[in-house]
Order: structure tokens, then C-alpha cells, then sequence
């Protein structure tokens, strides 16, 4: 309280010390006629003005001890945050009454309307809440997920306000599911939620989401409910630490995987029992909620976005699977595999049949590709100024066609090059010597990559000279990644590489 302030009250409280009851004693007195009496002044005794200041300096000092206490009580002590898509913030003291309530987002401002819910105690606000959010439509049997986020130092305190508040929520809407974590809150935090209009607790929860899938993201996320954040968390495997929860997110809005996989293969054309390595989780489009699918079916991998919520076909890719899958066969119970010979046994074929040592190929291409139903590998290297062109049956290893040509390429850097090559050796002494091959280069890239090489797919490997150096460029895919790298032909030495995250 400032000295202005405290001047005026002392001020006030002087002024009203003795009450000026001068109008009502006259309004009480009737007109009297008859003898007047003459009125002789007394002397004023000078001591009510010292006992009314001092009946002031009370009331005022009473007045500020009390707004002192007032402001004692009225600390908050605990924040708590509800996140459905509406998006609301409670400040409680200690004693649970609420302090202030603030809508966060748009959704929030259309549930609490008119609400005043200062001076409440928190049972009563959230119960308020859930009954508005059940009438507008922003929680009900297929929209049923709550996170509720506490804020309080005292861990011991945080946990009794979740579980209180759990068991509040669970008795107003029993079809819940209810996610309950303690925060703390940081700078970084809370300009996140401002930024996005949701509360510090559900950008914590988010921020956890996308450091484990970085295919998600916060532009992404913050706008949906904790429903379709809750089941593409869970359909990926995405935990969050210190996250609770209670009863299950519904998924009962949508079609289900079944029929998700259904509208693909029909849209490619093919049979649900051909499907092989089948992966669905849940994923985001402009369109809503989509299935994201990914499989493959005679030798092609299709990855397909298939919407929620009427099937519709929202985004569809196709591209050569290298793969072996294992699967049961028909419903006798046997099981039968559908085995690819890999690109290394396809490459052998292909050098066998022209002769050509392992060493000596150059410009090397491996890509799996499908024609009329039949998977081959499509190989391309030269040798010797030959260009030579091989399709290899991707199952049996057979030589389906084969063509060769004159490979100008190397010819003309053969010639051109033929008086530095004899020189350099001369004076080194060696000649071109020999290199690792395409299968030591492949396993000395995904070495220093850390990925398995039996389980990268879209290959191609190609030896090629560089400053008068021979070296493998390989370009392969790898679980989201896409790697480059060039390793040098005669020593297995990583000269160049890069990775992204393959779009």
C-alpha cells in the first residue's frame, strides 16, 4: 500500500470517527412555540479530537493488517491446467479455492461463457467445466481424453491435486481418459504455449512427443485434442515420462485399420492377403486424422494416407521393396516365405554371366523394379569400355535379359587418360591394383552409419574415379534416413557421406 493511499484512508476514517447526526436530530424535532431559552456556549473539552484521530489510526491499521491477511490468503499455491481442445488454466490456493480462470484458446472461451468461477473451490469449478465441455460437444464417448497438468513445487501436493482431480473428473464423466502429469514450468515452456494457445502442460507433453518421432511436429500437434494426440502417440509406441493415465482414448470415431488397409490395396489393386510387412499407426493431413500405412506386394512397397474417417485415399506412394517377408499361407496353418536373393547374390549373377571380376566393374547400379508381375534387379556396370545391361530374377537368381554396348564414358576417359595412369604408375611403383568390391564398400558405409546392411533398402552402388581416386558413391534408405556416401575402392575408407531424413 502506498503512503497516498494510506493518507486518504486515515483521512476517511477521521471524517466518519464521529458521525454528523446534525440533520437527523433536526428532522426529529418538531416546531415548538412558547418561552425561548436562551443558549449559553460551553467550552469544547479537546479531548474528542485526540480520541477520534486515535479511533482512526485503529481502523486504519486494522484495515491494512486485514488486507494483509487478505493477500496471505488469496497466494496461489498450485496451477492447474485442463487440456481437451479447450484449453483452461486454474489458479488455486492452498486452501483449493479458486482465484482466477483463464480460458486459453478460442474452445475455452466459448466453454466457460459467462462462468465465474473466482471464489469457488476447485471440485466445484472443474465440475463446472466438464459439464460444459460434455453440452458443447468437446468431450463425449468418442472424444474422451483429458490431460490435466499440476503446477506446484511440492511433488507430495502435485500428486494428492492429480489424484483428487482424477477422481472428480472420472465421477462427472465417467468414459474418460485421463492423463495427469506434474510440470514445471520454464521460460522456454511457457512462451511455447503462449505461442501456440494451449497450456504450458500439454506443450510439455507434446515437446516429449516429437523428441522420440521427429516426423511430428509442434505445428502439428498443438492444434489437434488430447484424443488424436493420445492415439498417434500410442499407435507409434511414444511414451511420456511421468505421464498417468486413466481409462482408455477411444478410437471409435474412425474405420479401423482393417478397413484402412482394405482402401488402399483396393486403390492398388491388389489382394489383402498378398500384403506383407504391413506397419499402421495414426498420422495428420490438412484433412484430419489419417491411417498411415506401409507395406509391400510383389516386390513393390506402397505407403498410402488413408483419411480416418470416410476412407478416402488422401496420399499414395510406390516405389521397389527389397525385402524378405515370412508369412502364413493360406489358412491351413503351413507357412510359406517369399525370399528375394538380395542385391549382392543378384550382382554375382550378373558378373558371373558376363565374365567380368568383382574388381574390374565399374560404375556399378543395383535397383529392384517389377515388370508384368515378376521382380528382377535391374543391374548396370562396365568394364573393359563395355557397358553392360542385366535384368536378374529377383527370387531365383535366373538371367532374365542382358544387353551390352560400347561405353563411351570410360573408353574416352580410358584414352585420354592412359599417358597420366602409366606415368603415375611408373612412378608409384603399382598399378590400379585391387578394390574391396561393392559388398565391403556397402559394409564399411553402414558400419560408420550404425544401420544393419541386410536391412537397407533402394541401393545403388557405383564405383567411380574422382581426382584420379576410385571410389564407391552408394546412396541407400534406412529407417526414415537416406546416407550418401562415397568410400574409397582400395582400402574401405569413408572419404564423404552425408544423411537426411528421407521426404
Amino acid at each position: 500500500m502506498t503512503h497516498e493511499e494510506i493518507h486518504q484512508r486515515i483521512k476517511k476514517a477521521a471524517h466518519h470517527a464521529v458521525p454528523d447526526q446534525l440533520d437527523a436530530i433536526l428532522s426529529a424535532c418538531e416546531e415548538q412555540k412558547g418561552t425561548v431559552i436562551a443558549m449559553t456556549n460551553q467550552k469544547k473539552h479537546r479531548w474528542l479530537a485526540p480520541l477520534s484521530a486515535v479511533a482512526a489510526l485503529a481502523i486504519v491499521a486494522g484495515s491494512i493488517f486485514g488486507v494483509s491477511r487478505f493477500q496471505q490468503a488469496s497466494a496461489t499455491d498450485s496451477v492447474v491446467t485442463l487440456d481437451i481442445n479447450p484449453s483452461i488454466s486454474l489458479s488455486i490456493d492452498a486452501k483449493e479455492t479458486v482465484l482466477e480462470a483463464i480460458p486459453l484458446n478460442d474452445d475455452a472461451k466459448e466453454v466457460m461463457g459467462g462462468m465465474e468461477l473466482e471464489g469457488t473451490n476447485l471440485e466445484t469449478a472443474v465440475n463446472a467445466l466438464i459439464g460444459a465441455c460434455l453440452q458443447k460437444g468437446y468431450l463425449d464417448e468418442l472424444e474422451n481424453a483429458i490431460l490435466v497438468s499440476v503446477e506446484n513445487s511440492d511433488a507430495a501436493k502435485a500428486t494428492q491435486l492429480q489424484s483428487e482431480l482424477t477422481a472428480t473428473i472420472s465421477g462427472a464423466f465417467q468414459s474418460g481418459a485421463i492423463l495427469t502429469q506434474n510440470v514445471t514450468v520454464s521460460d522456454e515452456l511457457a512462451q511455447l504455449a503462449q505461442q501456440y494457445n494451449i497450456s504450458a502442460g500439454k506443450a510439455s507433453l507434446i515437446q516429449e512427443v516429437i523428441a522420440q518421432d521427429s516426423t511430428l511436429t509442434f505445428d502439428s500437434l498443438a492444434p489437434l485434442s488430447m484424443s488424436e494426440i493420445s492415439l498417434i502417440a500410442s499407435s507409434r509406441n511414444l511414451t511420456t515420462t511421468g505421464v498417468s493415465q486413466t481409462g482408455s482414448t477411444s478410437d471409435q470415431a474412425y474405420i479401423g485399420q482393417d478397413a484402412a488397409l482394405q482402401a488402399a490395396c483396393d486403390h492398388a489393386g491388389i489382394a489383402t492377403s498378398d500384403v506383407q510387412g504391413l506397419s499402421t499407426e495414426f498420422g495428420w493431413s490438412p484433412k484430419g486424422m489419417v491411417y498411415e500405412l506401409d507395406f509391400c506386394s510383389g516386390g513393390t512397397e506402397y505407403e498410402y494416407k488413408i483419411n480416418a474417417t470416410d476412407g478416402s485415399v488422401v496420399k499414395n506412394e510406390q516405389e521397389p521393396c527389397d525385402h524378405t517377408w515370412h508369412t502364413s499361407s493360406g489358412n491351413n496353418g503351413t507357412q510359406g516365405t517369399t525370399a528375394f536373393i538380395g542385391e549382392s547374390a543378384a550382382t554375382t549373377a550378373a558378373l558371373t554371366h558376363a565374365k567380368v571380376d568383382q574388381s574390374a566393374a565399374q560404375s556399378l547400379t543395383v535397383k529392384l523394379d517389377e515388370d508384368d508381375g515378376v521382380t528382377y534387379y535391374e543391374i548396370e556396370f562396365c568394364s573393359a569400355g563395355v557397358e553392360y545391361d542385366y535384368e536378374i530374377n529377383a527370387t531365383t537368381g535366373d538371367v532374365v535379359k542382358f544387353e551390352q554396348d560400347t561405353c563411351d564414358h570410360y573408353a574416352h576417359r580410358s584414352a585420354s587418360n592412359s599417358t597420366t595412369n602409366q606415368n603415375q604408375n611408373q612412378n608409384q611403383g603399382t598399378s590400379t591394383g585391387s578394390y574391396i568390391g561393392y559388398d565391403a564398400a556397402l559394409q564399411a558405409a553402414c558400419k560408420h552409419a550404425g544401420v544393419d546392411a541386410s536391412q537397407v533398402s533402394r541401393l545403388e552402388n557405383e564405383l567411380d574415379h574422382d581426382d584420379g581416386v576410385a571410389c564407391y558413391e552408394i546412396s541407400f534408405h534406412y529407417n526414415g534416413m537416406e546416407y550418401d556416401y562415397e568410400i574409397q575402392a582400395t582400402n574401405g575408407q569413408v572419404l564423404k557421406y552425408e544423411s537426411e531424413w528421407d521426404d
